[in-house]
């Protein structure tokens, strides 16, 4: 499958993406995270290995391997990355009132990070316990399978399903080109006398316009 492709896939995994740990709160809109890729330009002698006084590798393992679940776990929030901007390496968090709250991440490790996020603007344990046991109650206005109620007509009020009360012709698409006037009438005249319908097509003024123009198909000899 093409999600098992490039660095560390199971980032990409159903089970990875739902244990994350930090929700935040409602407040929170945008999350901005800057840092540097130091070790490109500090592997002189060809290694791989990041530079000792880099001090963006938190953050960085921070991006690849939390942020995934971050965006999973907060859909509403809009994560940004700024790379070789600012020297330091830090997050800011926007709030709906236009404030921002900074993270300095110098020298942290991405689980250092991940804890003072959710210290400051993650939800707590008592709050995520209350939204799960709101959210495992049996809501009524959701219905169909497994569910309280099949349909929304055995609700008092609501309109009743076409397969037990046929719907009015107005609501019914196969007379959607006639008059709403010209089929109460109708229905009128069949409930008192059982009179047939007529109706006035609502195209009918183009159809003669368009009828001049008509060609009769000419016979072949």
């Amino acid at each position: 499958m093409p999600f098992f492709f490039g660095p560390a896939p199971i980032r990409r995994t159903l089970p990875y993406l739902t244990s994350g740990q930090l929700v935040f709160r409602r407040r929170v809109k945008i999350m901005e995270v800057n840092y540097n890729m130091y070790w490109k330009y500090w592997r002189k002698d060809g290694s791989h290995k990041p530079h000792p006084y880099d001090s963006h590798v938190g953050l960085r393992e921070f991006y690849f391997w939390s942020v995934p679940q971050i965006q999973y776990m907060n859909p509403e929030v809009q994560i940004l990355r700024h790379l070789e901007r600012f020297p330091n390496p830090f997050i800011r968090c926007w709030l709906d009132d236009g404030r921002d709250v900074l993270f300095d991440c110098d020298s942290k490790t991405r689980h250092e990070i991940l804890d003072q996020l959710n210290r400051t603007l993650g939800k707590t344990a008592e709050i995520l316990a209350v939204e799960r046991s709101i959210a495992a109650e049996e809501n009524p206005a959701i219905f169909g399978y497994k569910r309280q109620r099949w349909c929304m007509c055995a609700i008092p009020g609501q309109c009743p399903c076409p397969g037990v009360v046929m719907l009015p012709k107005t609501m019914r698409g196969k007379y959607y080109n006639f008059l709403k006037e010209d089929l109460e009438k109708e229905e009128r005249e069949i409930v008192e006398g059982g009179a047939e319908p007529e109706y006035e097509w609502k195209c009918m003024p183009f159809l003669k316009m368009q009828r001049k123009y008509w060609k009769k198909p000419e016979k072949k000899t």
